[in-house]
């Protein structure tokens, strides 16, 4: 998708067209709030698009016809032609039935190139790069975030080097590394004098008892993570709600709340959410030494416990039906088994820690004395 030009890096892309007709066979116009419903599910797939007025023209017999149409056009990376592709055969469909169409014209060119600046390409890679403040990066490193683009995208091999408070250019100065590839950005610093400043992928590691009643202020939070979910459709650690469709009640079905992120949920979707639930504090556990022969998980009526030792983690619920209880306990252990082969889903597994408040309750239990031996 990326390489290395001369005066900078060139980005592949394609560029795909939709002829989206302004009114229907009769001449009616369509309401204006249709088309812009088009233009925003295009911008929100992609990002943002160029739209255009045109004006199409067809003969029937000696009688000339036109047409008016909008355009709209949107450059995508080389990489995502599969989902752009199914994106647009989608919204063919859609569009042939709303507004009554024959056909919509949809069409693609290959072969062309963008030409990115060094801080635009960190940009693309979702790295809070100042603009006017010029990364030092050889053509080394460029090649190297190029090549492994699959490990950047994972933000594998990322960390903070330093994060410090310049109070002479009332700055932060963030300095950190994907690969070995150093980065450093510029933060305006107008947070309250006595907040303790934490970056997103280090909350753990120094999260300290001193910390309780000040400001938290956490940079990096997009960089490290957010980026990443905002690119990706939520992947489920083990199966998704479809697959247990199964256990699907109709309208007798009860309706789970296994905590406020997600509120009421089915069946369904209840069963991967709540074992990601569970998965997260047993992995806690794992990486605060815990033996995994020493880590037992409880799913009954009443929730979920993950124990070691004298210690507990809880995950609270009302799940009465001994069936859904089993399908939890049988997909947890799906789901652990792959965690420790190393073969789970690192998007997947990203997720599912961001919705479970991963680093946060890491960085309290790794604080307590409680775990003491586990």
């Amino acid at each position: 998708m990326y390489y290395i030009a001369e005066d900078g890096i060139e980005k592949c892309i394609e560029t795909w067209k939709i002829i989206v007709p302004l009114h229907d066979n009769d001449n009616k116009e369509f309401p204006e709030e249709l088309i812009n419903s088009v233009r925003t599910k295009i911008a929100n797939e992609f990002g943002g698009l160029t739209s255009i007025g045109v004006v199409g023209q067809w003969q029937s017999g000696t009688e000339l016809f036109a047409d008016r149409n909008i355009q709209i056009i949107v450059d995508v990376p080389i990489k995502d032609h599969k989902r752009t592709t199914d994106f647009f055969l989608n919204l063919k469909d859609e569009l042939r039935e709303e507004l009554r169409q024959h056909k919509i014209y949809v069409t693609f060119e290959n072969g062309a190139s963008e030409l990115l600046s060094v801080n635009e390409f960190l940009q693309e890679l979702g790295f809070e790069i100042n603009s006017d403040q010029l990364q030092s990066l050889t053509q080394d490193n460029m090649r190297k975030l190029i090549e492994q683009s699959d490990k950047v995208q994972t933000r594998s091999g990322y960390r903070t080097l330093s994060l410090t408070r310049d109070t002479v250019s009332g700055t932060l100065v963030w300095e950190r590394e994907i690969l070995g590839t150093k980065l450093c950005t510029n933060i305006e610093d107008n947070f309250p004098t006595e907040a303790v400043i934490l970056s997103a992928d280090k909350l753990e590691d120094y999260f300290k008892e001193d910390t309780f009643g000040k400001p938290l202020i956490v940079i990096g939070d997009y960089e490290y993570q957010s980026f990443i979910l905002e690119k990706e459709k939520r992947r489920y650690v083990i199966g998704d709600p479809i697959s247990f469709s199964k256990h699907n009640k109709g309208d007798r079905e009860p309706l789970y709340g296994p905590h406020a992120w997600h509120g009421m949920l089915r069946t369904s979707e209840f069963i991967p959410i709540f074992v990601e639930q569970i998965l997260i504090n047993y992995i806690i556990l794992r990486e605060l030494g815990s033996q995994k022969e020493r880590i037992i998980v409880n799913v009954g009526s009443d929730g979920s416990s993950q124990s070691v030792g004298n210690f507990r983690l809880l995950c609270p619920a009302v799940i009465p039906p001994k069936i859904v209880q089993q399908a939890i306990i049988d997909s947890f252990v799906k789901a652990k088994d792959i965690y420790e082969e190393g073969t789970i889903d690192k998007i997947a597994l990203m997720q599912a820690k961001v919705m479970n408040r991963y680093n946060e309750k890491k960085a309290l239990i790794s604080g307590s004395q409680n775990l003491m031996g586990i």
